[in-house]
């Protein structure tokens, strides 16, 4: 069995482009732990393959920066969500490499806006987000490169991409909103933590 905890920092470039993947630049930050629990399989006397469930929390930020009519317009979205989802890692001595993914529900947002004539703050919930976008949930993927010390600590490089929220056409928020199509996110950043592998077969 395999237990662990993970804590992320990192940088969040948002597009509005849902054909895209890579931003242009990063302008905000997001965070977020999870807790882990699964199997490990060992493969060989120093490698194994663990399957995890990730159970945790994301703070995700979306920043977009516009020009209007030759004025500045910004638009900001802060989400916090439940985030559940499955992880695969190969295990190689010290050195980890991980991917899987899931979803984030958000419980709550907020929005603001400013520049160009216009300026306002406003706070959602779940059922309100559900009026504005398609869907309210969040799908993502993540990729991971850790290193152990003293062989339960860990220390590492991640990347996450979250897939396209899509706006419903006319919603309540229609004549606020800038951007009315679709709003995403690629972050990178660092992760620490720590993982048990716990072998509950005994020889007696």
């Amino acid at each position: 069995m395999s237990v662990g905890f993970t804590s992320q920092f990192g940088l969040s470039g948002a597009n509005t482009n849902a054909s895209k993947v890579f931003p242009s630049g990063f302008r905000d930050f997001d965070s977020g732990f999870a807790f882990s629990i699964g199997i490990n399989q060992p493969v060989a006397s120093s490698m194994s393959f663990s399957v995890l469930l990730d159970l945790g929390y994301y703070h995700d930020s979306y920043d977009f920066r516009y020009n209007i009519n030759g004025k500045r317009v910004t638009e900001n979205y802060q989400f916090d969500s439940f985030l559940v989802g499955g992880y695969g890692r190969f295990n190689f001595a010290f050195l980890s490499i991980g991917a899987g993914g899931g979803v984030k529900i958000p419980g709550m947002a907020t929005y603001r806006v400013n520049g160009y004539n216009i300026g306002g703050r406003y706070r959602f919930s779940f059922g309100d987000l559900n009026d504005i976008f398609e869907s309210a949930v969040i799908p993502y993927v993540r990729f991971s490169l850790d290193f152990s010390i003293f062989n339960y600590l860990l220390i590492g490089v991640y990347v996450n991409y979250d897939f396209p929220l899509y706006f419903q056409h006319n919603n309540y928020m229609d004549n606020v909103f800038v951007n009315k199509d679709s709003i995403s996110a690629f972050d990178i950043g660092i992760q620490f933590g720590y993982y048990l592998n716990i072998n509950f077969n005994r020889d007696y």
